[in-house]
């Protein structure tokens, strides 16, 4: 099921930003679509209906929103003033429902990350219908007061590109976020997804093993990491059992020499959508501003990601 890149938004709360005159704060309710953060004209109100722009959303070029050409009409988390932008809120909507996806409609599409030679690989399938994908949903649209009264992790989110490795009764298969690739391409060159899953010898797992990991290094997003060589993070397990797959705890991952995704420490419970985005500022270890973290049930039962506001892909 696709995400909703656009839809139908309520303006609930506004406030007013300090050294600005032209703009304030709301918060924009869109139905499914969670609850976002936004700047606005200060001409809007509570209770005004307006089309919201989410994250990674690509606009197609229209005078309504002209301003977005000089950001190539990507909609981005940014702050201004300080004050978190979660989205684009733009003033009318249709006479529907917050929450009605307007994304076919408006023609808005979703901005992916360029793929450069020698990671895309020759696919010889889609991806594995039985594995869930690696796109975590963001806080805004999910009910988090879970936080609150189940036990749970957060890594940081590593700035790569996700690969999922299994292993069946005819050996290890891996696969991008979209598609299963072949090992080596067509034309003998080696993809970074089977160079790393052959680096930690995941071939070596039980059958009947899957895991994911994000690939980072040298090639890869540009290497915001500041890595020396290819590496992974392994942040996702299952097991197969009785013709199913099982989400693992990470205290269950398999045995294998790629390192874990690193763990941030949290002191206390997250009780505010502010109190995630503070701890989603995080830096890599050489010092680079990271791209925010993940936050899991220890079951593993549910998790989503929380993106730095301050960083820049």
């Amino acid at each position: 099921m696709k995400k909703s890149l656009a839809v139908v938004g309520r303006i609930t709360e506004t406030a007013s930003i300090p050294g600005a005159d032209l703009i304030i704060q709301a918060v924009v309710v869109c139905g499914e679509s969670g609850k976002w953060s936004g700047v606005v004209s200060n001409a809007t109100q509570v209770g005004d209906m307006v089309t919201v722009f989410l994250q990674d959303a690509i606009l197609p070029p229209s005078d309504r929103w002209a301003f977005m050409e000089r950001h190539n009409w990507r909609v981005r988390m940014a702050r201004f003033k300080g004050v978190p932008s979660e989205c684009l809120i733009v003033s009318g909507a249709p006479d529907m429902p917050p929450g009605t996806d307007l994304t076919e409609a408006l023609g808005v599409t979703k901005y992916e990350k360029p793929i450069p030679a020698g990671m895309g690989g020759d696919a010889v399938g889609a991806f594995p219908s039985f594995l869930p994908t690696t796109d975590e949903p963001n806080f805004q649209t999910v009910y988090f007061e879970q936080l609150m009264t189940q036990p749970f992790y957060v890594t940081e989110k590593a700035d790569g590109s996700s690969c999922t490795a299994w292993v069946d009764e005819s050996g290890l298969h891996v696969a991008s976020r979209n598609w299963e690739l072949r090992e080596p391409t067509k034309t003998g060159a080696h993809n970074v997804y089977w160079t790393t899953a052959r680096k930690y010898k995941l071939e070596g797992m039980p059958f009947g093993t899957a895991v994911q990991f994000e690939v980072v290094g040298p090639g890869v997003q540009g290497n915001p990491m500041g890595l020396t060589n290819l590496e992974g993070r392994l942040f996702g397990a299952f097991v197969r059992l009785n013709g199913q797959w099982t989400r693992l705890s990470r205290k269950q991952f398999p045995a294998t020499e790629m390192p874990l995704a690193r763990e941030i420490p949290v002191e206390q419970r997250l009780h505010t959508a502010d109190e995630l985005r503070k701890l989603a500022a995080i830096q890599y270890p050489n010092g680079w501003r990271g791209e925010g973290v993940v936050v899991r049930a220890v079951d593993q039962t549910w998790s989503f990601k929380v993106i730095n506001l301050d960083y820049k892909d």
